[in-house]
């Protein structure tokens, strides 16, 4: 009865061990919360191998590796010894260091790219800066030729209404002044006395000589053009 007992009772085909199926093994169970935990400890397993030398040996990769995965047995303390047991291969464990030091290059790598890019927009506000501080003097210059322009604009235009009052008090003198004939004034009659500029040019007259032999007028029979 015992031998047949033995022989009904199922065994796991994960750790070959009796009494349990393969999905109620402890060693599977073991196997997926150390998976789900593995990758919370992903920047702590970066942070112990990036502490050793990329010239080191295989040896010492492969201590370090080993160590790391007693460390995570220690920390499951959960049930019995023998739940306790997790069997991982080494091929597993060297799969999972080679997928985890990829990440770890290209997150290098990454980071590497983000510090250029910082460099560069460094440089780049660097020469903003510059380019601003110089627009900035322009501008105070501009400003101080505009302030000097306007001055003069002032300065011209105070001289140019002076210049226009000078110019209609003239004229208003001008118009004050009297002529130099006008004798008006105490029995004197102002329009019958004023005297017009055309008759201050008299033509002299000519004497009428006349030509004995010709008859014309203009000249006398001895320079007759006719009488030769």
């Amino acid at each position: 009865n015992v031998e047949s007992s033995k022989k009904e009772e199922p065994t796991c085909y994960e750790c070959k061990k009796p009494g349990h199926f393969k999905n109620e093994c402890p060693n599977l169970k073991k196997k997926e919360k150390f998976n789900k935990e593995h990758s919370k400890k992903k920047k702590a397993m970066v942070a112990t191998w990036d502490d050793s030398d990329s010239s080191s040996s295989e040896e010492e990769c492969d201590e370090e590796v080993v160590n790391f995965a007693l460390m995570a047995l220690e920390e499951d303390s959960s049930g019995d010894e023998s739940e306790n047991e997790v069997n991982f291969t080494f091929d597993e464990l060297q799969n999972a260091y080679e997928n985890l030091f990829k990440e770890y290059e290209c997150i290098c790598l990454k980071n590497k790219t983000l510090k250029k890019n910082a460099i560069s927009m460094s440089k780049e506000l660097e020469t903003s800066k510059n380019e601003n501080s110089k627009y900035l003097k322009e501008i105070e210059s501009l400003k101080d030729k505009n302030s000097f322009y306007m001055n003069e604009i002032d300065i011209l235009n105070k001289t140019f209404s002076k210049f226009s009052n000078s110019s209609d008090k003239l004229d208003n003198l001008l118009g004050l002044q009297r002529c130099v004939f006008d004798k008006a004034g105490l029995g004197y009659d102002e329009m019958k006395n004023v005297k017009h500029f055309k008759n201050f040019f008299v033509k002299k007259s000519e004497p009428n000589m006349s030509c004995n032999y010709c008859g014309k007028i203009g000249h006398i029979s001895t320079s007759c053009i006719f009488k030769k």
